[in-house]
């Protein structure tokens, strides 16, 4: 077969696989939508280190600044300057997976928690946190990892080097979780 033949074939392969939706892109990609007024400094780069960390679940993620115009189906994430007094006082977020859509972290208890220079990696485990609460659609927690419920000492020195990780389980209850989203979104209402 000729160079040419190749990637004629190639390209015809590629194209009937997206027409059945296997391997798209998209099946595995979610807006997300970022309102903040505290972080500007450390945003920009949670944000490209939580996609590398979503990366490895195959998952890809599309930034968006500010609520205001994010898809129907986005999640929506407010970053606060302070937490109520109502919530738990180790509590650095909260996100609603029944819900679906909503996340709030509470930028000041981030603060508390590691240094200056370290917070672009402690802000992009907690929105990998609970950006993954919401794509699971339900409210659990691993026994190690990222989705552990309360990362100690250890956890935060390891954020340092190197991002925690998902479990099996996480990346299958993400994938699962992604599925059931775009079944509703395509659905009629």
């Amino acid at each position: 077969m000729t160079i040419v033949a190749i990637s004629m074939l190639a390209a015809a392969l590629g194209t009937a696989g997206q027409g059945s939706g296997a391997g798209r892109i998209g099946d595995r990609s979610i807006n997300v939508c970022v309102a903040y007024d505290v972080g500007f400094d450390v945003i920009p780069l949670a944000q490209q280190i939580a996609s590398k960390i979503f990366a490895q679940a195959g998952v890809t993620i599309d930034w968006r600044h500010g609520l205001a115009g994010c898809p129907a189906h986005g999640i929506l994430i407010s970053l606060s300057s302070r937490a109520p007094e109502d919530v738990p006082p180790n509590a650095m977020a909260y996100a609603l997976p029944y819900e679906g859509n909503h996340i709030v972290v509470f930028y000041n208890r981030l603060k508390l928690k590691v240094q200056q220079g370290e917070m672009s990696s402690l802000l992009a485990h907690v929105l990998v946190h609970e950006v993954t609460h919401i794509l699971q659609g339900i409210h659990r927690h691993s026994d190690r990892g990222i989705m552990i419920a309360n990362w100690d000492g250890s956890d935060y020195q390891a954020m340092k080097w190197k991002p925690l990780s998902f479990t099996p389980e996480d990346i299958d209850l993400i994938h699962r979780g992604l599925a059931a989203r775009a079944a509703r979104a395509a659905s009629p209402r």
